[in-house]
């Protein structure tokens, strides 16, 4: 006899089971425990071997029954990622699980709750039979390509290039907007640290206002060169890159760079400074779990005199009057006094490009706090919005000038 199709319905939603995949882009999640009956899943971030820290994670969630409560829980990692460095657990475990039924538009979750044993752990109610899960608001290579469609569509006149080739074969895009003999030469790049998609997602905000009427002119007397994502082949596979093996995108501006997109980028950079100068140099991360939205400025600013001096403090004091939704920037530079050495400080993106621009050139790093349901996308969107004006208000009065 065969059943009304009411009841096979329910038999299959009775016999559902909940499964996770990270076959996509940017896709990271080892199980560490599944229970069908209580609907549980315990993750960690999948490690990389020799790929930096196994803080990232992003999964889909197939078979669920809408309305049915899921508990999510998050650990670290257990193995080094490096010698006999384990991960500290805060770096995988944000406030807030972020959530999207179609990849496209994502919110966070309702606050986790840290036990003693230092697992988070997140209560979803999902609305649909599959779910993507993120630590944040993700931005991958195909967002990248996506993006750098939409704004040549809107401005004909840039040009897209290809900066290098990576080690893994894959293409590290960028864009370029405004006449190369422009009066005023600026660099903007994201991700030389792969986990941090915020900072391409504060990118994306910058150059999406950078391509709109009210950046008219600013591209008027402006070159800009773009690059969503450096270190592309991390973000590729969900690895987090930051102090990968030998050393990370952002710790390979050498006399010999061993990352073929960093190689390739100190090159244009010498070229575009050679040429026209650099006026201004930014690179775009995020930080650490409890930090808001700073500004890592030069070791030498207090020393620094003259033009160098007076761009910087102008420069943060734009910004801080510029940035200031959904949170404000910080007034005053932060220093990176975790790095040691003048030798590793000189090999960090900023510090390489001081090293070989001009007395008014500005090279900063904006370190954009993610561990809040503020740093949504249009939350990131919103401060690259105000680095533009920032951009804007700084470039109105020569930086050049004596």
């Amino acid at each position: 006899m065969k059943l009304p199709i009411c009841l096979l319905w329910m038999t299959t939603l009775l016999h559902a089971e909940m499964r996770v995949s990270t076959d996509f882009e940017g896709g990271n999640a080892e199980i560490v425990k599944l229970d069908q009956a209580s609907k549980t899943l315990r993750i960690m971030p999948k490690l990389h071997e020799g790929r930096g820290w196994p803080c990232w994670w992003y999964f889909r969630l197939d078979g669920l029954t809408p309305g049915e409560t899921i508990t999510l829980e998050l650990q670290a990692q257990t193995k080094p990622f490096r010698e006999n460095q384990v991960l500290a657990a805060a770096w995988c475990q944000p406030k807030h699980a972020w959530l999207s039924s179609d990849g496209e538009t994502w919110s966070p979750s309702e606050a986790g709750t840290l036990s003693a044993d230092k697992v988070m752990s997140y209560q979803i109610k999902p609305t649909t039979e599959s779910l993507r899960v993120a630590w944040g608001p993700p931005f991958v290579p195909a967002d990248a390509e996506k993006l750098l469609t939409e704004i040549a569509s809107k401005l004909p006149e840039s040009k897209r290039f290809e900066l290098s080739k990576t080690r893994d074969g894959r293409v590290v895009p960028g864009i370029r907007i405004g006449d190369d003999n422009a009066p005023h030469q600026v660099w903007v790049g994201s991700r030389h640290h792969a986990w941090e998609a915020g900072g391409s997602q504060v990118g994306r905000g910058f150059i999406r206002w950078y391509a709109s009427d009210e950046a008219k002119a600013l591209r008027a007397k402006t070159c800009l060169h773009y690059i969503p994502i450096m270190d592309v082949d991390n973000a590729a596979i969900g690895a987090g890159g930051k102090e990968a093996v030998p050393r990370d995108h952002n710790r390979d501006w050498a006399a010999e760079p061993i990352y073929p997109e960093v190689a390739a980028a100190q090159r244009m950079i010498r070229d575009i400074h050679t040429k026209r100068g650099l006026d201004v140099f930014i690179d775009l991360h995020n930080p650490g779990a409890d930090d808001p939205i700073f500004f890592f400025g030069p070791f030498a600013f207090e020393r620094m005199t003259g033009i160098q001096q007076r761009n910087y403090q102008r420069w943060i004091d734009i910004a801080a009057a510029s940035i200031t939704e959904p949170l404000k920037v910080q007034p005053k530079y932060r220093f990176a006094t975790y790095v040691k050495t003048d030798e590793e400080r000189g090999r960090m993106s900023s510090g390489w490009v001081r090293a070989n621009a001009g007395d008014f050139t500005i090279s900063v790093t904006l370190e954009t706090g993610w561990n809040s349901p503020l740093m949504s996308v249009a939350g990131y969107g919103k401060v690259g919005a105000g680095l533009g004006r920032a951009l804007a208000a700084y470039l109105q009065e020569n930086p050049r000038r004596e």
